[in-house]
């Protein structure tokens, strides 16, 4: 406690402050009634239930790793809206289509909501870090708060927002990290990236920072092949090991949790029924055989996932090398009344995603400028930063190229921000004089772009938030065929 204290009293003033506003407007973008709509859309379905399954101890089986709803079954137990009401439902299904008569959303969306405003500090946080200026990594900040699509997957009861919090705090110490040689950051950065890969286990994208670690320490510490090859091994232990036990320990405790059988066995087998008959899950000699059958599943449903189909009625899917530009919107849910219809779209605010494509190009521009023509780089460490997450950008879309299985545009949410910290480093190399000398003109246009930013999610809001439209007002939002924004007549 002493030393959160101390850290705290060290912050100034200014940083202080400009945290305390960036928190307050994610209060008004995130959380301003999170609640609504009072009915589920997209993965909540299958979400609600299974985090209802924790709360009641019953025994199942999921496809991705169990902290992501364990921390939304935390959020319905703290705010406890549905005490009154009959959720035996949930325990018969893993998709619940019809809530019992005035099911509350209230507390099954609040951590994903919270986890989504803390990473808005650490959004700000990480940008501070790369421009060591906390006026521009004040303003660039809009570039999570006014994300329209990344704002309504995270006011559902949905895995990413929570997912994202832990892969920016990775980022973060990564960024600080850096360029401090000691060994305790493997730990650190280890335990977070474990963190993010037992929400989803894309979030596996962020061991590739260990490279760059391991580089800038062989720079520093210039040891001899066997000193090197010693370090490589305790280093890369140090960051492996927090992986593996976080995720071993959140299914130990998934297992512990789900003392009783469910509606179905799912891939339970012999073994680990009679575990269950026994009330012995939380019994670390039959973590094994749990634990086997439980991959199984995951391994079987990813199998049998539809394979992407643009020809298909209705397909929600999208090729992952369109993503980059909005494609495809998702509508999530709608509600006709009175002429109008409220839309609640999977829309992306397009000025930014703009700018993250202008990220991807103008690194991917620097990068080969110095290595096929030998550009002289101005700023050493902002052009590591480049190749860094340049790296981490294509290495993401490799593997969503090759994964066979409909993909969503909400799984581009990793890559986006990858995009739009080059975005931000590339801005910082290229704008280095005018941000140090405080250039008046180059602050104003900057100001003009946030106001941009916060006009464009302004007017994209009411596909955000579930606001009335009538025909001709949600096709002035309908800007490119490729968006497949659909009004319902």
């Amino acid at each position: 406690m002493s030393k959160i204290i101390g850290y705290l009293k060290s912050l100034d003033n200014e940083l202080v402050a400009y945290i305390l506003i960036i928190f307050t407007i994610s209060i008004w973008t995130y959380f301003s009634n999170y609640a609504n709509p009072p009915y589920p859309f997209w993965d909540e379905n299958y979400h609600v239930a299974s985090a209802q399954k924790y709360i009641d101890g019953i025994m199942f089986m999921e496809p991705h790793p169990p902290l992501g709803k364990m921390i939304i079954a935390l959020g319905e137990l703290i705010v406890n809206p549905n005490s009154g009401l009959d959720l035996t439902q949930l325990h018969s299904t893993d998709y619940i289509r019809n809530f019992p008569t005035g099911y509350s959303f209230a507390g099954v969306r609040l951590m994903p909501v919270l986890f989504a405003m803390f990473s808005s500090v650490i959004f700000f946080l990480i940008l501070k870090e790369i421009a060591k200026n906390n006026h521009i990594a004040f303003l660039f900040t809009s570039l999570f708060l006014f994300s329209n699509a990344y704002i309504v997957h995270s006011r559902a009861a949905m895995l990413d927002s929570i997912q994202m919090f832990f892969i920016f705090v990775s980022i973060y110490l990564f960024i600080k990290y850096l360029e401090q040689d000691f060994i305790k950051k493997y730990l650190y950065i280890g335990i977070s990236i474990g963190l993010a890969v037992a929400v989803k286990l894309n979030g596996l994208i962020l061991i590739l920072l260990f490279l760059p670690l391991l580089y800038m320490d062989k720079i520093n510490t210039k040891t001899d092949i066997k000193g090197f090859l010693k370090e490589v091994i305790i280093k890369g232990g140090l960051m492996v090991a927090p992986i593996v036990i976080i995720f071993l320990s959140v299914f130990w405790l998934h297992f512990a949790i789900g003392k009783k059988m469910g509606f179905r066995p799912y891939f339970a087998s012999k073994e680990y029924k009679e575990i269950l008959q026994k009330g012995e899950t939380a019994n670390i000699f039959n973590f094994p055989i749990m634990l086997r059958d439980n991959i199984k599943y995951m391994k079987i449903y990813n199998k049998n996932v539809p394979k992407f189909n643009p020809c298909k009625k209705g397909e929600n899917g999208s090729f992952c090398l369109s993503w980059p530009f909005g494609n495809k919107s998702i509508n999530y849910r709608w509600l006709k009344k009175d002429g109008k219809v409220s839309y609640l779209y999977l829309q992306i605010n397009p000025i930014i995603w703009l700018l993250g494509l202008i990220g991807i190009f103008f690194s991917f521009s620097l990068i080969i400028s110095k290595w096929v023509f030998g550009l002289e780089i101005k700023d050493k460490r902002l052009y590591f930063l480049t190749i860094i997450f340049s790296f981490m950008y294509i290495s993401y879309m490799i593997v969503m190229y090759n994964i066979p299985r409909v993909m969503y545009l909400y799984h581009y949410f990793i890559p986006l921000f990858f995009s739009l910290f080059l975005f931000f480093i590339i801005f910082n190399y290229i704008f280095k004089e005018e941000i140090k000398k405080r250039n008046r003109l180059f602050y104003t246009a900057t100001i003009l772009l946030v106001l941009e930013i916060i006009y464009t999610y302004n007017f994209f809001s009411p596909l955000t938030y579930y606001k009335p439209l009538n025909s001709y007002e949600f096709m002035m939002r309908s800007w490119f065929d490729f968006w497949h924004l659909t009004p319902i007549n």
